[in-house]
């Protein structure tokens, strides 16, 4: 595997010049601050002294260097700021002066309390886009609770259809933290290419509820998308697909062609394609879970190697399923040095996605590593115009708090 490893903080792509605020935590706000970071901005993560994002804390971590906010949190640079005191608010005022987006993910209500929602900030900076992500929305009978990933879940229907109908199941990822995020850098960069129109900046609410209806909808709700009569029923898309058992593991594969289930029967030397329950797409789908039982059957003595070839030479879709600690021995993931290994400069050796998209005048690779809390405080008060002697009050307070790590993690804090 290649090892682009760490460089410098990302400066080149079609965002560079562009400067980004970022009040938020945990996933949703920090990937999207992450790819503005990656296509070239000058993204500035405002942390609470002290412990900082707690995500910092939060899973596998090393040395004070969490796993996941080691990804997330990459080409940024770091300042803590205590927005309830009015001198570190008015260090966040005269950054915003110099910013041209604002990201948060607090509860409703919460920036409003702290003097940093968007009317008190445009105010300042009339050219601000400010991009707030919250679970369900600024107003409704929701609003005020605390919202995680899997709750929103639950709502949008994703848990029952995960649970095909039986019992509900919750993805294994905080996906819809990672769509409202990959939704929220989206729509900045729309606002931004609107602004160059308009001069004016603009308020973007995104609601995870809603970015998740939205990316769920098309395939998942396709039973729910038609109203009325006449109804050409087809199923859900998910029965499509089924996995097969081998002696070595599993195999995804694709048959919805008649001919491609036939072929692969014939290859294995069984007649399942001429069971009248199989014989054709509908019948697979119906009994899908027998036809499973009958190819694990006849697949029992066969490797997921050989399974692979065997499909690969009649042409049908499928794949392997990789074990998660395998993943980054995929050919394909190797090939195309979509992991890239690394040496955190506190969290030391580590793999990482690299970015998926490079621009007209970026190096392949990850950019700087994420930062140490207040890392770059001076640099950046220095740059915001700041007197030496706020500066020095900063970086006293950031040696005092060095070193301090939660003993556990309050989740009520997170939003």
């Amino acid at each position: 595997m290649a090892n682009k490893g760490y460089g410098q903080r990302t400066v080149a792509g079609p965002l560079a010049g562009y400067r980004v605020i970022e009040l938020t935590s945990t996933v949703s706000g920090p990937l999207a601050g992450m790819i503005l970071a990656d296509q070239g901005a000058d993204v500035v993560k405002v942390e609470p002294p002290g412990t900082g994002d707690l995500a910092r804390f939060m899973g596998n971590n090393r040395n004070g260097v969490a796993a996941q906010f080691s990804v997330l949190n990459r080409n940024k640079r770091s300042i803590a700021l205590d927005l309830k005191q009015a001198d570190d608010a008015a260090i966040l005022r005269r950054l915003v002066e110099t910013a041209d987006v604002l990201i948060e993910n607090y509860r409703p209500g919460v920036t409003a309390k702290l003097g940093v929602d968007y009317e008190s900030l445009a105010a300042v900076n009339p050219r601000l886009v400010y991009g707030s992500i919250t679970g369900y929305g600024q107003s409704g009978p929701y609003v005020h609770r605390r919202v995680y990933d899997p709750l929103v879940q639950a709502t949008i229907g994703m848990a029952g259809a995960q649970g095909g109908g039986d019992r509900p199941a919750n993805v294994r990822t905080v996906l819809f933290d990672k769509v409202s995020g990959m939704t929220a850098a989206q729509a900045v960069t729309a606002a931004l290419l609107q602004r160059e129109r308009t001069g004016r900046g603009q308020f973007l609410p995104v609601s995870m509820m809603d970015a998740g209806l939205y990316f769920l909808w098309p395939d998942a709700m396709w039973q729910h998308t038609l109203l009325g009569d006449e109804i050409n029923e087809q199923g859900a898309l998910a029965d499509y697909f089924p996995l097969f058992a081998t002696s070595d593991g599993h195999v995804s594969t694709i048959l919805i062609v008649d001919s491609d289930f036939a072929a692969l029967c014939e290859a294995l030397g069984c007649q399942l394609h001429a069971d009248p329950r199989f014989a054709n797409f509908g019948g697979r789908v119906a009994n899908r879970q027998q036809l499973a039982e009958e190819m694990d059957a006849v697949l029992a003595d066969r490797d997921t190697e050989s399974l692979c070839r065997l499909l690969d030479e009649l042409d049908v879709p499928s794949a392997r399923v990789n074990p998660v600690n395998r993943v980054h021995e995929d050919p394909q993931v190797r090939h195309g040095n979509t992991l890239v290994e690394a040496e955190h400069p506190e969290g030391g050796s580590c793999r990482l996605p690299r970015p998926p998209l490079a621009f007209d005048g970026q190096e392949p690779g990850l950019g700087s590593a994420s930062p140490v809390l207040g890392e770059h405080a001076r640099e950046l008060m220095a740059e915001a115009g700041l007197p030496e002697a706020e500066i020095e009050r900063l970086e006293e307070r950031d040696r005092a708090n060095r070193g301090i790590f939660p003993k556990s993690i309050d989740l009520a804090n997170l939003r």
